[in-house]
């Protein structure tokens, strides 16, 4: 059961958004909880303290834009999967810095409706798959999208996420095949980070940010540098 949050300060368009994007889900065979919501104070107010699998988001609305709350939500629970809904196809382009996953257009809802419904099922099976280690005779189970980057150490691998650091023996080229098609860039010979928690890219270093707001830099390698360029672009497409 997934948690579809919908939020627009015009209740026809909230009502009207709810019932198509039902009907597409329900085609995909996707079953989930609605929360339809005007106040973009109420929003915020819900971030981080509820489970939002999939965020329909109006970008122009009173107190808080859409953008201001993606903002927020790209540093609290960069797992949601955020689609900006607009009246104005130019805001479009504001927004790619915020790494949306769709645009949904008023004019033309029903036709990105369709295309977005073509992509969310298998984006929405990405976001819940865990990454699965052992070590010894126990099991390990870490939600990928909770991974902040991984760093290795000798024959080891340190799995970093907000809240823990899980060591195994694993090599960097290993834990980079599975996870580099989930969004992880590999930076350095030592370090893979997930395109989700970075926040900068100088040339020679990534800024990364956890759930905890804490930054952190890591290191670019000269040889990795175009290739982070190149996977940065296209994580923000």
């Amino acid at each position: 059961m997934y948690h579809v949050y919908i939020c627009d300060d015009e209740n026809e368009i909230l009502l009207q958004l709810k019932n198509r994007i039902h009907t597409e889900l329900e085609a995909l065979d996707i079953q989930a909880e609605y929360v339809l919501i005007q106040d973009s104070r109420e929003l915020m107010e819900r971030i981080g303290k509820e489970t939002i699998d999939l965020l329909f988001l109006d970008i122009d609305m009173p107190y808080y834009s859409g953008m201001e709350i993606a903002k927020y939500i790209s540093e609290k629970t960069p797992q949601t999967v955020l689609a900006f809904v607009t009246s104005h196809d130019a805001l479009v382009y504001k927004t790619f810095a915020y790494k949306p996953f769709a645009f949904i257009r008023k004019s033309c809802m029903d036709e990105d409706l369709k295309e977005f419904s073509s992509r969310i099922a298998k984006e929405l099976e990405h976001e819940k798959r865990d990454l699965v280690l052992s070590k010894g005779t126990q099991i390990y189970r870490i939600k990928i999208h909770d991974i902040i980057y991984l760093e290795s150490e000798g024959n080891y691998i340190n799995i970093v996420t907000a809240n823990d650091t899980f060591r195994f023996r694993e090599t960097m080229t290993s834990m980079e095949k599975e996870l580099e098609p989930r969004g992880f860039i590999r930076c350095h010979k030592g370090y893979l980070a997930n395109a989700r928690y970075i926040t900068r890219y100088s040339g020679n270093s990534l800024e990364i940010m956890g759930t905890d707001d804490r930054k952190q830099e890591l290191p670019v390698g000269r040889s990795y540098e175009k290739d982070v360029k190149r996977k940065l672009i296209a994580s923000l497409r």
